[in-house]
């Protein structure tokens, strides 16, 4: 069954989304510093916004700011806007840290610093153009509130989870405020250690809220945490659970069906796990499902995890640390039931960064079928070597439709895809494509290298083995349309393009 639903998945992506689906990788340096993205959403105009840290000089120091960058679907950069505060850092809260309104503005959980009067848990409006419009600081006891992800409740408040220490360990907090930002109750959650809420939602048979997190059982034994909450935050049932070793933070969502998703990593080893999903019944948060997916590595993990459509896939982000070289971002689409379809990492690499990092905090599906994953990209020459990375897939997570056709293809390098010069295009049927590869000077193959062609239907038409900087395709009789070209190596893809026969 899972075969054939992939085949049927593939014919469907090749007949109506591969086409049409808008694809990128881009970085942004909004304000020349250090970036890192965490939250992305689809905007009223149908373009997006991405909830970022990026820094700011105040006096002699580089603080935190918040800002969102506007973006249209190319992937071009629209406006920025940030939220200043006197003598305040302001963070945005965790990934996934934002929540849209039906009237396309939304919230976003975070806090702010300051130097004496730390960590304060902090809403952030953003307004139909994704401009951050205001702030409520909440006036909780102590010095240290640390915001991680907000939530418009249902009677058009807002609840935000994070986490509060005091002397000696850290509990997990929810809030509640009425439509104003004003607090109307807080509840804190956990025991004798190190205790956080990452991630909130709505149970909405009941007006309660489901919470995820972290219960730390010993230094060495992290687990996943998840609460449902009645709609003053009294617990109804906690579920504790995970491997001998480490777990994540769980982030949760709730599905259309009102059940829970959990996305995190499942301990293997000291410092190792693999990437994670779980449902949890809504009614006392027993496991209906969980899998576990790819290989055991240092850095596996899922961050998010969301619904495409209600009682439909699945489609989660995160990173893989790939041994003897660097984090990439991942994506993984699954099954409702959990069953995986395929599961890619993204890489980066041009003239001034050969073996780029990088790591995806957000995914949101795109009214093309397409996905839009949003994170950091680390190791980039500069002052601090650190941007906010967009990578837009089409529905099978490929950046030239037709990328799952390559035999062996685990990776795909993002910001080489237009090293592939391909003419005359469009070119006549019998005639002869020129191609020419222009790679950066540091970029160095893994393995031979070879070319594939795929026809838009997302069928199989060629493979050869690529060699040198320049080769000749003869098109013979292909039948005229369109064309997509994928060169990778051993493991990854390099580049790609298309033309057109006619």
């Amino acid at each position: 069954m899972r075969n054939l639903r992939f085949f049927l998945l593939t014919m469907c992506a090749g007949l109506h989304k591969q086409a049409s689906a808008q694809t990128f990788n881009a970085r942004y340096d909004a304000w020349g510093r250090s970036d890192m993205g965490w939250s992305v959403e689809l905007l009223p105009d149908s373009t997006y916004v991405i909830f970022s840290n990026s820094s700011y000089l105040d006096s002699l120091l580089y603080s935190s700011v918040v800002t969102s960058i506007r973006i249209n679907a190319n992937g071009e950069p629209l406006d920025t806007s940030r939220l200043i505060l006197p003598e305040r850092a302001t963070y945005v809260g965790w990934t996934n840290a934002s929540g849209p309104f039906g009237s396309g503005s939304g919230i976003i959980g975070g806090s702010t610093a300051a130097l004496g009067d730390t960590n304060r848990a902090t809403l952030y409006w953003y307004d139909q153009n994704g401009h951050i419009s205001d702030q409520r600081e909440l006036p909780l006891p102590g010095r240290s509130w640390i915001g991680r992800q907000a939530k418009q409740a249902p009677d058009g408040g807002y609840v935000l989870c994070g986490e509060t220490s005091t002397v000696g360990y850290i509990d997990a907090f929810i809030l509640k405020t009425d439509p104003a930002g004003i607090l109307q109750w807080v509840k804190t959650y956990g025991g004798p250690s190190v205790d956080v809420a990452s991630s909130i939602d709505m149970y909405a048979s009941t007006g309660g809220y489901f919470m995820g997190g972290e219960w730390r059982q010993s230094n060495s034994d992290k687990q996943m945490w998840v609460q449902s909450l009645n709609d003053t935050g009294a617990v109804q049932w906690s579920k504790i659970w995970g491997s001998v070793y480490d777990e994540v933070q769980a982030h949760i969502t709730t599905l259309g069906d009102g059940n829970i998703l959990v996305a995190s990593n499942w301990g293997t080893a000291v410092g190792n796990s693999v990437k994670y999903l779980a449902k949890l019944s809504r009614e006392d948060g027993s496991i209906i499902w969980s899998h576990t997916y790819g290989t055991q590595c240092e850095g596996c993990l899922l961050l998010v995890g969301q619904e495409i459509e209600p009682g439909g896939d699945l489609i989660a982000v995160g990173h893989t640390l790939v041994p003897g070289s660097s984090y990439f971002g991942a994506i993984l689409r699954t099954t409702g039931t959990g069953d995986s379809l395929w599961m890619r990492n993204y890489q980066y690499a041009d003239d001034s960064v050969s073996n780029g990092k990088g790591l995806f905090s957000d995914v949101q599906p795109t009214p093309d079928g397409g996905f839009i994953a949003v994170g950091v990209a680390l190791g980039i020459a500069g002052v601090y070597g650190q941007h906010v990375w967009v990578v837009k897939t089409d529905s099978m997570g490929c950046i030239e439709p037709g990328c799952n056709m390559v035999t062996g293809m685990e990776t795909q390098i993002t910001n080489t895809r237009d090293a592939l010069r391909v003419y005359p295009n469009p070119v006549p049927q019998g005639g002869t494509l020129q191609l020419e590869l222009n790679l950066p000077a540091s970029f160095t193959p893994q393995g031979e290298l070879k070319l594939t062609v795929v026809n838009s239907l997302g069928q199989l038409v060629e493979t050869q083995a690529w060699h040198g900087i320049r080769q000749q395709l003869a098109i013979g009789q292909l039948p005229a349309g369109l064309y997509h070209l994928h060169l990778s190596d051993a493991t990854r893809w390099i580049s790609g393009g298309r033309f057109v026969v006619e």
